[in-house]
């Protein structure tokens, strides 16, 4: 019996493909094609762990340009076969998995930087670049993309486009949409759109952001040109705990009203704020989840047989973990940092420390906002000790407006509890509002009653914020987890989106199945 569900690609077909980028830049071996078959998305994570393979491709492909990239959509268009753009695979909601099977298109060949424009302040580069390497070579010419997904060391361009990214210090340089000057885009008919580079136009919509958020569903931007900054000559840290999340957040509020742009600001729940740590031990774990998964790894030299079992019940009683929760009583923290011009982030922090000393916050010095910037990423790297010992670790992230946001937290935080252990903190905060970032840890007495309870708690969860006005994702997109609360999302004008679909993609090849656009 094979190992993968889909067949490969046929010798024959494999030629006509070789052909086009050559011979070493298409595959069909298996070990290949399993590499495929999941994201970062902890169902398919654990499937995939678990021998259980629901989704592969036929082949996969990696075009070195965007010549190579039209071409190979022509040849899949021609033959019918399903494509599904590939970045890094670092999305975590089932956005890159080949439901239908087909050709996974690779796109980390394409990782040139062909322009850095001094005066216009705009690089150009290609999309499969990883964004740590777009970065870094920006920092080595004086210049920053501002861009910093938690996942930036495995990432790229074309992902932080395809699902609309937002980067941890988007309250100063702005989410991907303020970025994106502009792109070429490969339809799937393998005809190119180039869109013009222009700071804006009012020219009637604008099509840049009909690719920027559909997932690889309408086509596979090649090329993008961004916006970038000056690197900044001073970063300025700072960090206060407020007695509740309502006056931390009423902190933030003020801070954005005032016209500060902090580069970083988070406010941490009083759950997270425990296991963060307040910044009174210098090397206190940053990560919840690191904090969480510590049980384990104090317990395993004693007795390592009984490890996981211990962990997966640990989890299992979300009902006891989230009542002890609530009798923390540590505050919450909350973490800023300005950067840019010397006298400009003094200004800003000055301003700041005023707004948060008058709702009492209790200042804490630049010692805890240190410390997160410099082991910001690690909680990304600690989630496989969650599920080493058989639980599920997910977050959720949703947005809405000020007069909403103390109601979302509520609302989400009690739809979750009963199911899973839920704790929060707030990022990316703006003029008008503000999102909340959920982290949840739950187990079932094996892996097939902790994918029904994982996907119940989503269900609660998405429910919950639409109830109060909100939208189901601020960053992370939809792909398939977030797919069937769409259209209570959009409402009717989802059918725009299915309507650009049908008329750019009639065949439904271009990455099928994803973002409820094939209608029920």
């Amino acid at each position: 019996m094979p190992l993968l569900p889909v067949q490969p690609l046929s010798e024959s077909l494999v030629q006509r493909f070789q052909e086009i980028v050559g011979q070493k830049w298409v595959s069909i071996q298996e070990v290949d094609r399993l590499s495929y078959c999941r994201d970062l998305n902890p169902k398919s994570m654990l499937e995939v762990n678990e021998g259980f393979i629901q989704y592969s491709p036929s082949a996969v492909i990696w075009p070195g340009n965007t010549e190579q990239t039209s071409r190979v959509c022509a040849l899949c268009y021609e033959l019918e076969i399903p494509m599904i753009p590939f970045g890094a695979g670092s999305g975590v909601c089932g956005g890159t998995l080949p439901v239908n099977g087909g050709m996974i298109i690779d796109t980390k060949r394409m990782n040139r930087i062909f322009s850095i424009d001094d005066k216009s302040l705009v690089v150009g580069c290609e999309t499969g670049i990883i964004g740590q390497l777009l970065e870094m070579e920006l920092n080595r010419h004086g210049f920053t993309a501002g861009h910093f997904p938690s996942s930036i060391y495995c990432s790229t361009v074309g992902g932080y486009l395809a699902a609309r990214s937002a980067g941890q210090l988007s309250a100063k340089y702005g989410k991907m949409e303020d970025m994106a000057i502009g792109m070429e885009v490969v339809f799937p008919s393998g005809e190119i759109y180039t869109s013009r580079i222009v700071p804006r136009s009012a020219t009637g919509p604008d099509f840049k952001h009909l690719f920027m958020g559909s997932e690889g569903t309408l086509g596979i931007i090649t090329k993008s040109w961004l916006s970038m900054w000056p690197y900044p000559e001073t970063r300025k840290f700072s960090s206060f705990v407020f007695k509740d999340v309502n006056s931390g957040t009423e902190a933030i509020r003020l801070i954005m009203r005032n016209g500060i742009k902090p580069a970083a600001i988070r406010l941490y729940d009083e759950l997270d704020t425990f296991l963060v740590g307040s910044g009174k031990e210098e090397d206190a774990d940053e990560s919840p989840l690191g904090a969480i998964a510590g049980f384990g790894n104090r317990i395993k030299a004693l007795i390592p047989n009984l490890v996981r079992a211990t962990e997966r019940t640990f989890a299992k009683r979300a009902d006891l973990i989230n009542v002890l929760g609530k009798l923390v009583k540590d505050g919450c923290l909350l973490v800023l940092m300005f950067e840019g011009v010397d006298r400009m982030a003094n200004y800003e922090l000055e301003t700041t420390t005023k707004i948060c000393e008058m709702l009492g916050g209790e200042n804490r010095g630049p010692e805890p906002a240190m410390r997160w910037w410099k082991k910001r990423y690690h909680v990304s790297y600690k989630q496989s000790k969650i599920f080493y010992h058989g639980a599920f670790v997910d977050t959720i992230e949703v947005a809405t407006t000020w007069d909403k946001l103390a109601r979302l937290y509520d609302e989400v935080k009690k739809a979750v509890e009963p199911l899973a252990f839920i704790m929060a903190h707030f990022s990316h905060a703006y003029v008008d509002g503000c999102s909340i970032y959920f982290t949840f840890i739950t187990a079932g007495k094996d892996e097939i009653e902790g994918g029904k309870l994982h996907a119940k708690v989503w269900e609660a969860a998405m429910e919950a914020t639409l109830k109060v006005g909100g939208t189901i994702t601020h960053h992370h997109g939809v792909g398939l987890v977030k797919a069937p609360f769409m259209h209570e999302e959009h409402g009717e004008a989802l059918q725009i989106f299915r309507a650009a679909k049908k008329y750019l993609d009639p065949k439904n090849l271009m990455n099928p199945g994803k973002m409820a656009l094939e209608a029920s």
